[in-house]
């Protein structure tokens, strides 16, 4: 017969609530694993960063090999089916990013104490130039350190009331 679980035991999804990483190869499978199912926790700065870091190395990577790939040719590289190819795997890599990445900057606004409404400034002020003043905004946002006292985002919040 299998052992009693205790209520003062952390279950797993909430040890990945709010933790910090310190490898942003563990961040980046954060990332994808929690981003399209877990909008109510949170996330660290830690691992908001890094996969920020992470998204912007794929994108430079991929801006690497277009640059090989049409270093290489005699002909137009804009004609060629290899500039097709990189770039349809471009466009296919930032539309798969955008649900994962909405529910991370969530997720880190909870962690900041900030509820997930927020995102209606953003998303309300997507016209120049209101986008680039939401921006900074959202900036300082993701930079503000963890809220743990008061922070009903937070699940250890709960447990203890």
């Amino acid at each position: 017969m299998p052992a009693k679980i205790k209520k003062s035991q952390k279950s797993s999804k909430q040890i990945l609530d709010s933790k910090k990483y310190t490898n942003m190869f563990d961040a980046y499978r954060a990332f994808w694993r929690r981003g399209f199912s877990e909008w109510a926790g949170t996330s660290s700065r830690s691992e908001y960063w890094f996969t920020c870091l992470m998204n912007f190395l794929m994108f430079i990577l991929w801006l690497v090999v277009f640059a090989i790939a049409g270093a290489g040719s005699s002909t137009a590289f804009d004609d060629s089916p290899a500039a097709v190819i990189l770039t349809l795997g471009l466009v296919m890599y930032s539309i798969a990013i955008i649900v994962p990445s909405i529910s991370l900057l969530v997720r880190r606004l909870h962690d900041a104490g900030l509820s997930a409404w927020w995102m209606m400034l953003f998303i309300l002020t997507l016209v120049p130039p209101l986008d680039i003043v939401t921006s900074i905004v959202f900036f300082i946002f993701s930079v503000l350190p963890t809220k743990t006292d008061g922070n009903p985002y937070h699940k250890f919040n709960k447990e203890n009331k």
